[in-house]
């Protein structure tokens, strides 16, 4: 799917918060960019008439620029604009964007579309700009979004998802790095002691089982799920349930040789060896990282990498002769 990381459940959230309260509000989308500007075509800005902001422009020069350039929020607008040094706005990295911007977008067709991506589907977005109401229409997890110049199709898909299994020091520095990444975050934790030295409110933790904690978040193909417990009863239990699933990354952490012993012990709990194969041991990018800090980086370079690549990480690292074929 060709979305961004940009949190798009939070952005309409707050927008339906807004407008259940009776303030006017402005959703601005990013309907085409050029050059190196760093926000993807379908990137949602949100702001109300309070001045509060929601989404990935919020406190940048992008997002005051917004507000200036479009004026007062309208009872029912939609425009097109452009903001890049034509239009007085020096991007610090170059570029050009094309925006979309709606004033006081219909409350119920928000409301769908957030519940859409509670749901976890995948939907298309349809506006023209000439007129007509915006549409919703299930869409496939491969779509792109696409813009002619007044008909805009985005394509939206739920929040990433992230589970960790284990309650660590690297488990901290790897839940905040993915929260900036737009990751909801979910840690299993059935140790009790290790749970109580896990910062509150960081992420959500769970002393479910890793297995049934997999079980209960039913991973998809914008899931990724990671052990960190160093706990092979553990570990083993989060790999067995998340390697047959849609998760787009199933990682461990550990040597070569811890991951060839792991590997072992679920061939023998009855994965085949396509299906173990899809684990990635050790986790991360091997940037020779060696600090809980620095492995939670190498870790979440993975994440996107995988993210990013056109198989959304259906790539199957290699599990060593003797394990495979045990």
């Amino acid at each position: 799917m060709t979305t961004a990381d940009r949190g798009d459940g939070a952005v309409l959230g707050a927008l339906s918060h807004w407008q259940a309260q009776g303030l006017s509000v402005r959703l601005a989308t990013v309907v085409q960019s050029y050059g190196s500007a760093p926000y993807e075509a379908g990137a949602l800005y949100a702001l109300n008439a309070q001045g509060q902001e929601a989404g990935t422009l919020s406190g940048t020069c992008l997002g005051s620029w917004i507000k200036t350039r479009t004026g007062r929020i309208k009872e029912r607008r939609v425009a097109v604009i452009t903001a890049g040094p034509a239009d007085g706005l020096d991007l610090p990295c170059g570029g050009r964007l094309e925006f979309l911007i709606e004033d006081n977008p219909d409350p119920n067709h928000v409301r769908e579309w957030l519940a859409a991506l509670g749901a976890r589907a995948c939907v298309r977005r349809t506006i023209d700009t000439v007129g007509g109401r915006p549409l919703l229409a299930t869409a496939s997890a491969r779509e792109s979004c696409r813009w002619t110049g007044h008909l805009w199709q985005g394509i939206y898909g739920p929040d990433w998802c992230l589970l960790l299994v284990g309650a660590d020091a690297i488990s901290i520095h790897l839940a905040r790095i993915a929260l900036s990444l737009g990751y909801s975050v979910t840690v299993s934790e059935p140790r009790a002691e290790h749970r109580a030295g896990f910062p509150a409110g960081l992420a959500t933790v769970t002393e479910a089982m890793p297995d049934d904690a997999v079980m209960a978040l039913q991973p998809d193909a914008r899931t990724a799920v990671v052990t960190l417990a160093h706990d092979p009863r553990l570990d083993d239990l989060g790999l067995w349930a998340a390697a047959p699933s849609a998760a787009y990354y199933v990682a461990a952490l550990g040597s070569a040789t811890t991951h060839a012993r792991r590997c072992a012990r679920l061939l023998g709990l009855g994965l085949d060896p396509a299906t173990v194969s899809r684990i990635q041991g050790p986790a991360g990018l091997a940037i020779h990282s060696r600090t809980p800090a620095e492995i939670a980086v190498s870790i979440a370079a993975a994440l996107v990498s995988y993210k990013r690549c056109e198989t959304h990480g259906r790539i199957h690292f290699h599990v060593t002769k003797e394990v495979a074929h045990s």
